[in-house]
């Protein structure tokens, strides 16, 4: 686990305070001290799921500002999705700012880092390219491979479990029923990890 520096978001909100994380569980969320990012990055699937529960709006309480690439945009308005996460994109708060990352990866990244950054889906890809050309402090993404290859990079992840723990923290969010309505969507976590989320804040 990685220790934060302090910097200021636009608003001067506190972005985060400690995403706690049980090794034990594996989950792999970092659980830094984040006090006001500047720039959070957020994946596809967080953003779906988080609109899916009705909590989305956490996001910007929590963070401020958050940034998408294009592909992550493209894939919200996918037919193919849901249509829930396709009606709120097309109505996207002033929160949510889409920007193109660069075609390019920075000098310093391997090859193999390249060859797994190619094997993800383009949301992620675009999202893990464009938290570090943007120096995000924060990537929120779910899937492990996206999470390793973050990781790898440098970057600092959490997924929607970790977003919902701090609104939990922060009095957001009711947890338990966070928990119940994420687990009637298609959103894979193990029962013990939602009894983690839960535990925490019972």
């Amino acid at each position: 686990m990685q220790e934060q520096h302090g910097r200021h978001a636009p608003d001067g909100r506190h972005a985060s305070r400690n995403l706690p994380v049980s090794a034990r569980l594996g989950f792999g969320l970092s659980s830094p001290d984040f006090s006001s990012l500047v720039a959070v990055v957020s994946d596809t699937s967080p953003l779906s799921y988080l609109i899916l529960i009705g909590e989305v709006e956490v996001l910007s309480v929590l963070y401020g500002e958050i940034l998408i690439p294009s592909a992550v945009e493209k894939e919200l308005r996918s037919p193919d999705g849901p249509g829930p996460p396709r009606t709120w994109i097309g109505e996207a708060p002033p929160w949510l700012h889409v920007e193109q990352p660069p075609a390019e990866s920075p000098e310093g990244w391997s090859l193999e880092t390249e060859e797994k950054l190619q094997a993800l889906d383009q949301g992620e890809s675009q999202a893990i390219r464009l938290a570090e050309s943007a120096d995000s402090e924060l990537l929120i993404i779910d899937e492990r491979d996206g999470r390793e290859a973050a990781k790898e990079v440098g970057l600092r992840i959490t997924g929607t479990l970790g977003v919902l723990d701090e609104a939990a923290s922060d009095r957001l969010v009711d947890a338990r029923r966070a928990a119940e309505r994420l687990q009637e969507t298609s959103f894979r976590a193990s029962p013990e990890l939602y009894q983690w989320l839960i535990g925490r804040h019972s």
